[in-house]
């Protein structure tokens, strides 16, 4: 932590907190930029209807043990916004060992890709190796694409890079979603000292630096709506149709869910 505070930087020794009054404001901000912004409300029914379906504890039974029910609902929100259905081409981007191409295939008939970086370079069947802002796949490959807690991780410019490619690999009238989407009162980032000592990680000038021990993570992003607003949307606004989506009632799921807000883009 010495090392990380060598620069002078303003940092907070906590955790990126997303309370009521961060979401609210952030829905306000949004709307003054000319964002659209709805409510997506939870059916509890609906939700263990999918969850049987998908089988998670029988297909992956060690799949995030301990917050598998937050997981069962990034996904089931995803599939929803995206409106995945048969034939439609899917990307999971960043899906290191997640089921949710399995299930977008299984449940909903589509063809599923998954891309990460942690996989062998290139396009093999249905799997995507290498860096997500280079995707070895042609013009309008995909109807959609989801990042499932993995956007906030993408570092330096790549988060508008990997807006910028999808924009190329999805097809117009596509759609990409993201959730959680991560944002705070300003601009921030978050990093767990342990594991970005020595690291050499590319913070983002001004953001203000949060070191929470435990998160075994190097970097996570955490916007304001004015950052990601001209971090993101600007630069591509002739690209993507942005809204942001309040996930009003996650706690009638259960209490212990996050996900507070989703992104969904339209590809134009």
């Amino acid at each position: 932590m010495r090392r990380l505070s060598a620069d002078g930087r303003d940092h907070v020794v906590s955790w990126v907190d997303m309370p009521d009054d961060v979401v609210n404001g952030a829905l306000q901000a949004f709307k003054s930029h000319g964002l659209a912004v709805r409510e997506l409300r939870a059916d509890p029914a609906a939700f263990r209807a999918f969850v049987a379906s998908a089988g998670y504890d029988r297909r992956w039974p060690d799949y995030y043990k301990t917050v598998r029910v937050e997981k069962a609902f990034e996904h089931w929100v995803t599939l929803q916004l995206l409106g995945v259905g048969r034939g439609d081409v899917f990307i999971d981007v960043a899906s290191e060992n997640s089921p949710l191409p399995d299930i977008a295939e299984r449940l909903n008939g589509a063809t599923a890709y998954r891309q990460d970086l942690a996989y062998p370079p290139g396009l093999r069947g249905k799997t995507i190796g290498g860096d997500a802002c280079r995707m070895p796949v042609p013009d309008g490959f995909a109807r959609s694409a989801s990042l499932t807690c993995s956007f906030e991780h993408f570092e330096g410019g790549s988060d508008l890079g990997l807006f910028q490619e999808l924009g190329r690999v999805i097809r117009p009238g596509g759609r990409v979603c993201i959730v959680p989407f991560y944002l705070s009162s300003e601009h921030a980032n978050q990093t767990d000292p342990e594991v970005s000592v020595g690291a050499d990680v590319p913070f983002d000038p001004g953001a203000r630096l949060y070191f929470a021990r435990g998160w075994a993570n190097r970097f996570g992003r955490f916007y304001s709506a004015d950052s990601f607003v001209e971090r993101v949307v600007s630069p591509t606004r002739s690209t993507f149709d942005v809204e942001v989506v309040h996930l009003v009632n996650a706690a009638a799921i259960d209490p212990g869910i996050y996900a507070r807000l989703a992104l969904l883009a339209t590809r134009l």
